[in-house]
């Protein structure tokens, strides 16, 4: 689990972000992490065999109803690698990071549309579905 703070290293994991994202252009996504990451955003990434093969975005937040956790923004696998164990491993460091940080929970957000991500979530990591995420139009 290494953190990435240099544009280089950010720019490195795009092919990744791009995965999960891909209406990125990768000017833009640089640009929205470099700004992202003066609010605490925090992006790591994980290399096999001296190649990323799994990315994450996060940050640590506090509310009411989760208390201290850790909210991740983005998590994505390497398409052609995924179900080798990358994203379990991958997610278990999050949440031991997490829990040496002091969080409480590690939460996230999925769409509807993406049901192997829920498969793993749920059946892999055992994870819950406790809510909906809504959201306004575009203001």
């Amino acid at each position: 689990m290494e953190e990435l703070n240099e544009e280089g290293q950010i720019r490195e994991v795009f092919f990744l972000i791009k995965q999960l994202r891909p209406y990125l252009v990768e000017q833009e996504y640089i640009n929205t992490v470099r700004r992202m990451q003066e609010y605490g955003y925090r992006l790591y990434a994980w290399k096999d065999s001296g190649h990323y093969t799994a990315a994450a975005g996060l940050k640590f937040q506090e509310n009411l109803y989760d208390g201290f956790h850790l909210w991740l923004d983005d998590f994505v696998t390497e398409e052609k690698k995924r179900s080798r164990g990358i994203g379990r491993q991958a997610l278990s460091d999050i949440e031991r990071f997490a829990k040496q940080s002091g969080a409480q929970k590690v939460v996230l957000s999925s769409g509807l549309k993406r049901a192997e991500a829920h498969s793993f979530y749920e059946d892999k990591m055992n994870y819950f579905k406790k809510s909906y995420v809504f959201s306004s139009q575009s203001l």
